[in-house]
């Protein structure tokens, strides 16, 4: 017999080997269920699970704040005083902010 072919002895000698790291690839990158896929949804869920932290944090302190204004009515002209800026008829308001006042400016004064 001649002499065989490099690439057959190669591909029949190491058969099981090519067969595993060419199944790791399939199952590992192109697949749906990859690995890469997988540590793309698990950054998702932490992402998910930090809103999630965050949402029912916003709910308890909005909690808190209602039962207060259920139990206390002065709280709701304390709220209606500080954030909406509504005052009794012998009152005069007074805003102090620390922006700095910026002037916008002009349409023509933009374009150059």
């Amino acid at each position: 017999m001649s002499k065989t072919n490099p690439i057959y002895a190669f591909l029949s000698h190491n058969k099981y080997w090519l067969v595993l790291i060419v199944g790791v690839l399939i199952v590992g990158f192109f697949d749906e269920n990859s690995f890469v896929q997988r540590i793309k949804y698990d950054m998702e869920i932490s992402e998910l699970e930090a809103q999630i932290d965050k949402y029912n944090a916003q709910y308890e302190r909005d909690e808190r704040q209602l039962k207060e204004l259920r139990r206390n009515p002065k709280a709701i002209t304390k709220i209606a005083r500080e954030r909406y800026f509504m005052k009794a008829d012998d009152e005069d308001i007074f805003v102090l902010s620390d922006d700095m006042y910026e002037p916008t400016p002009l349409p023509h004064e933009a374009a150059e």
